[in-house]
């Protein structure tokens, strides 16, 4: 007899040469990886970050602004005027030629502007970048939440997957004890050979629907494993999940739906965005005025001084433009009342989609109840028909019908209860805050 000290020796070599084992994978754990690899994400991060820089461009407008510009020039002939003799004092007749400049040289300058009033072109300006800054984030928002959802129905698909599988493959091992029973109820020449090729028959297609069984749970699982990133034949090991009902009327689903989904923020943000971009248009065709300082050198060996500093206001002010900034700014108002008229669509759309997924969630619930119901009383009524089959009061198809009649109600309890942590999932989507 072995000694406890060398069983306990040989099971612990025997458990070290095992592969480690791999910890199955929450939601949240499926979550977190998505949104760090997810490629959908990544782009609407791209926009954001794009509309932030947009936001930089439009407030630097207020700034003053730094330019240096610099030339050379070639003449045909050097520039000069005539002037007759008795203009410069001589009492002479006839012109005489003065050159005023070289056929050739450097132009140069550097000047600052500081722009001091725009009739509201700046300010309106970053106005509309923040708020499409807004909008940006919002689409973000919206596109971080349906990723999550994505990866939620991927991950309850491998959990039902899974859960068909091991159906499957329970019918197969029950038709398969009760073709043993059969056999031996032949051999003792107790039943007809028919009632042995019944049961081949439905053991078969039952083994028929465990493959189709396994193909479901390999696709599930790639399926999954894309949206994480990851290689589609990656091991998948995820913990089961049962949510409960949650208990918070309709009202205030709808309620948390009208602050807090992006859609609307991101239509609300573009409208301002629009809104501000048409005053900043209609600016144009405001005065403008600024500040300049500049120095500006000529290389002229006929000037005093090379060197010519400036400093003073500059205004400029477009009185007719044939309507060019009035019309584009009236399309800009014009988008604007669009996406007024999309946010109340958008509010009564949000309103009817999370009631649609109240109802879903209470269906679920209520289909959850009575197929628990069901197994019991598929799993009691399996219980008799075999009863009777063994004492000769039933037929075979009783036995096999009372069989698929099990499954089926099994399949149905596993559908309704991830179909309704699945609407549970949805209403918190269909509110803004999953």
């Amino acid at each position: 007899m072995l000694s406890p000290k060398f069983v306990l020796l040989s099971s612990a070599l025997f458990l070290a040469g095992l592969p480690p084992a791999v910890s199955a994978e929450n939601l949240d754990d499926a979550w977190r990886a998505a949104l760090s690899a997810n490629h959908r994400l990544a782009a609407q991060s791209e926009s954001t970050a794009a509309a932030e820089r947009q936001l930089d461009s439009a407030r630097a407008t207020r700034l003053p602004t730094l330019s240096i510009d610099a030339s050379y020039y070639a003449l045909d002939n050097a520039p000069s005027v005539r002037n007759s003799m008795s203009s410069v004092g001589l009492p002479l007749p006839g012109s005489v030629t003065l050159p005023i400049a070289d056929d050739h040289g450097w132009v140069g300058q550097a000047g600052i502007t500081q722009p001091l009033y725009t009739s509201g072109k700046i300010s309106n300006g970053i106005r509309a970048a923040e708020a499409g800054l807004d909008a940006a984030r919002a689409d973000e928002g919206r596109e971080r939440l349906d990723v999550k959802l994505s990866v939620a129905e991927a991950y309850l698909d491998v959990l039902r997957a899974d859960a068909a599988q091991e159906v499957a493959r329970q019918y197969v091992d029950s038709l398969e004890h009760h073709r043993r029973d059969v056999q031996a109820l032949l051999d003792k020449g107790l039943v007809a050979r028919a009632d042995l090729l019944q049961v081949d028959v439905a053991l078969a297609d039952a083994r028929q629907r465990r493959i189709q069984a396994d193909n479901r749970v390999s696709l599930s699982r790639a399926a999954y494993n894309r949206l994480l990133d990851r290689p589609l034949q990656q091991p998948v090991s995820l913990q089961d999940m049962d949510l409960p009902r949650p208990q918070r009327s309709l009202l205030e689903w709808q309620r948390d739906a009208a602050l807090k989904r992006d859609e609307l923020q991101q239509l609300d943000a573009t409208r301002r965005a629009l809104t501000a971009q048409a005053k900043s248009q209609r600016g144009d065709a405001g005065p403008q005025v600024g500040l300049f300082a500049k120095h500006l050198y000529v290389q002229n060996p006929y000037l005093v001084n090379e060197h010519i500093n400036a400093v003073g206001v500059a205004v400029s002010w477009t009185l007719f433009d044939g309507g060019l900034v009035r019309n584009r700014a009236a399309a800009s108002e014009r988008q604007a009342a669009r996406a007024a008229d999309l946010k109340a669509d958008a509010e009564s759309a949000i309103a009817l989609q999370v009631q649609q997924a109240w109802s879903l969630e209470i269906e679920a619930d209520a289909r959850r109840g009575v197929a628990q119901s069901g197994v019991a009383l598929a799993d009691e009524s399996l219980a008799i028909q075999r009863d009777r089959y063994a004492n000769g009061l039933a037929t075979q198809s009783d036995v096999l019908d009372a069989q698929a009649r099990r499954a089926d109600a099994r399949r149905n309890l596993l559908n309704a209860r991830y179909d309704h942590t699945l609407a549970v999932l949805r209403l918190n989507r269909a509110a803004g805050q999953l």
